[in-house]
């Protein structure tokens, strides 16, 4: 195996998105999928997809009913901690996949307990690294907060970096204790140089309203950087037979309100 592909999606319960889902993972040849709100069924999915000569298998989420995931049939992926906002995996020998779906922020204000389940899934993460003696962590999913909030960078929750070389020093000594460092590619895709502007749109009257929203995340360990194929980090709007954008180049509420992000690891190197 060359490089790993990775798809999310929050897919808003949508119970008739198994064809679009079985597309993307075809066109972008996906090898392990990460889901939040999947209401289909899963076992139809790797039907069709069978049907289109891809071999993919359900991940145990078991305790997690929040996450689904798919991986490549002969892929070894043993399950570890299952929370409820969060699903933790071991995929080979030593990287950790970590799918999250925390709570929104835009219909009630839950702060306090997103932070709580933050410090829960840094400390099973952490406690894990230290297990398997890796630093090899990817984290992806719906965070239903932006890059640059608080739960996101702060030392005590996330701790996502925008710049790799402030990354790499991989911990930062905060009041005497040490935290360790994410970097966060996704800044990449805030202001409006380059289209989509994010992967949610939320119109509000409130006094502070971005418009859009980078929600759905993925963050990694710097030891991951090197093998992090940028031009592959993407926010999917289509598939070869339909836009899953509306007139207004929003995400299509009646195929699901958030939009797909794609992100590719390489093998890694052995001298």
């Amino acid at each position: 195996m060359i490089a790993m592909r990775y798809l999310f999606w929050n897919t808003q319960k949508n119970e008739q998105i198994n064809p679009v889902l079985c597309d993307l993972i075809i066109e972008n040849g996906i090898s392990v999928v990460v889901l939040a709100e999947y209401s289909a069924d899963i076992n139809v999915l790797v039907k069709m997809l069978r049907s289109c000569g891809v071999s993919m298998q359900q991940i145990p989420t078991v305790g997690c009913d929040r996450i689904h995931m798919l991986g490549e049939f002969g892929l070894r992926i043993e399950p570890q901690l299952q929370t409820d906002r969060s699903s933790i995996q071991v995929i080979g020998d030593n990287t950790i996949l970590c799918g999250v779906h925390l709570n929104s922020q835009i219909y009630s204000d839950n702060a306090e307990r997103r932070e709580i389940d933050i410090e829960q899934i840094i400390g099973d993460i952490l406690n894990l690294e230290r297990e398997l003696e890796t630093k090899n962590t990817i984290i992806v999913g719906d965070f239903n907060i932006n890059p640059y909030d608080k739960s996101c960078v702060s030392a005590r929750y996330f701790h996502g970096i925008p710049i790799y070389e402030d990354a790499m020093r991989e911990t930062r000594t905060v009041a005497g204790k040490e935290f360790h460092m994410f970097y966060n590619p996704m800044w990449n895709f805030l202001g409006d140089f380059s289209e989509p502007y994010g992967t949610y749109y939320h119109s509000t009257a409130d006094t502070v309203n971005p418009y859009w929203n980078v929600y759905d995340q993925v963050i990694i360990r710097p030891s991951l950087r090197k093998r992090f194929v940028d031009e592959n980090l993407k926010i999917i709007t289509e598939t070869t037979t339909m836009s899953l954008l509306d007139k207004n180049k929003h995400p299509n509420r009646s195929i699901s309100d958030h939009l797909p992000i794609t992100f590719e690891i390489k093998e890694e190197e052995h001298e």
